[in-house]
């Protein structure tokens, strides 16, 4: 009905998110220039919250876009109600690397050897995280466990942590300073 009133070629009320369609309000435009300009300058982590409905999984297919465009290679999980040993294998399984083994050490040798790769190659890996509100303090100690692997005093990876404003006190929590 919409579609040949105002003569769009798509249907514009969806429930999954989009990011062609997206409207760059105040805050979408904020958050967007907080990411690219963190990408740009190669920080570790990024986290970024709001509330539900605000843009955040568009926001992620915005960049993701940008990302691929640049020929920087991302991986994204969405996938976030899981231990961290298996949050671990999910990260190295998205990156295309081999994830059969019981033994985290291998694990973490692989994802390490596969990361200085990408470094001498020049190119940057990006892990995106969304609904990370729902990690466990585990797991967001075995992504910050990530970023201590580093290369000319920069990490090898960057972590995007975008989830729902319950994320910020976990992030902040003593626990995990």
């Amino acid at each position: 009905m919409y579609e040949s009133f105002y003569g769009l070629r798509e249907e514009p009320f969806r429930l999954s998110p989009d990011s062609r369609l997206c409207y760059p309000h105040a805050s979408y435009k904020r958050a967007r220039s907080y990411m690219q300009y963190a990408l740009n300058r190669r920080e570790g982590f990024v986290m970024v919250t709001g509330r539900p409905g605000t843009g955040k999984t568009t926001l992620i297919g915005d960049i993701t876009t940008d990302l691929t465009r640049q020929g920087n290679l991302f991986a994204a999980l969405s996938s976030t109600q899981i231990a961290a040993d298996d949050l671990l294998r999910l990260v190295v399984l998205k990156f295309g690397l081999d994830g059969e083994t019981e033994h985290k050490a291998v694990l973490i040798h692989r994802m390490e050897k596969y990361l200085e790769r990408l470094h001498r190659e020049g190119r940057r890996p990006v892990l995106i995280i969304d609904e990370a509100q729902d990690l466990t303090a585990d797991a967001l100690e075995e992504l910050r466990l990530l970023t201590n692997m580093q290369q000319d005093n920069q990490p090898l990876v960057q972590i995007f942590l975008v989830g729902q404003d319950e994320l910020r006190p976990l992030v902040l929590s003593p626990g995990l300073e």
